[in-house]
């Protein structure tokens, strides 16, 4: 008999195309999405470096889920922009030039945040009745409190038509810290958990 082994480890380059397959099929109609895989590609790849988490989770060594954050919100996404995204930037800019107002506008808000926390960006599974969302958010929440434990974890989503998300992670522990308008009026939530 094969036991059937489910581990949650670090990506790797070999990951990323796994990924963005993933990130593909659940969040066809978001707007990172619309940038396409190539985008997506270097999106995740960035997440491989500190301060960046990326973790996948592998059930019968296939991998089922990720989760992408930062271990330090301050300074993640100019760190993003300046130094992986410069290419993609240019093939943006004559491909999807509104594309850029966006990015902007979500990087200037980003450092409206005054207080320093960790924050989960991404997380996906395939569809599932095992519990790999759980697990991940988990594993993320652990991997941030290795590298500090003072920082609380920070994570935004939609605040309309969204109740299974905001749900999900209200049964996680997190409270609502903030709802604001994003980009075009987009309602969001921001949740905070903080480390006890």
């Amino acid at each position: 008999l094969f036991k059937i082994v489910m581990i949650i480890r670090e990506a790797n380059n070999n990951d990323i195309s796994k990924i963005v397959k993933i990130h593909l099929n659940r969040f066809s109609s978001f707007f990172l999405t619309s940038l396409g895989a190539f985008f997506l590609k270097v999106f995740y790849k960035a997440f491989l470096k500190p301060p960046g988490v990326l973790l996948v989770l592998e059930d019968d060594a296939e991998v089922k889920g990720f989760a992408a954050g930062s271990c330090n919100n301050q300074g993640f996404f100019k760190k993003l922009l300046l130094n992986d995204f410069f290419l993609v930037g240019v093939n943006i800019f004559f491909t999807k030039p509104h594309a850029l107002r966006r990015i902007a506008f979500n990087a200037n808000k980003s450092k409206e945040n005054s207080f320093t926390f960790a924050e989960l960006l991404s997380i996906a599974t395939v569809l599932n009745n095992r519990g790999y969302g759980k697990l991940l958010l988990a594993e993320f929440e652990k991997q941030v409190k290795m590298k500090d434990s003072k920082l609380p974890v920070s994570l935004t989503t939609d605040f309309e038509n969204n109740e299974k998300a905001i749900n999900f992670y209200k049964d996680s522990g997190y409270e609502i810290y903030e709802i604001y308008q994003a980009y075009q009026n987009r309602k969001m939530i921001r949740f905070i958990k903080y480390n006890k």
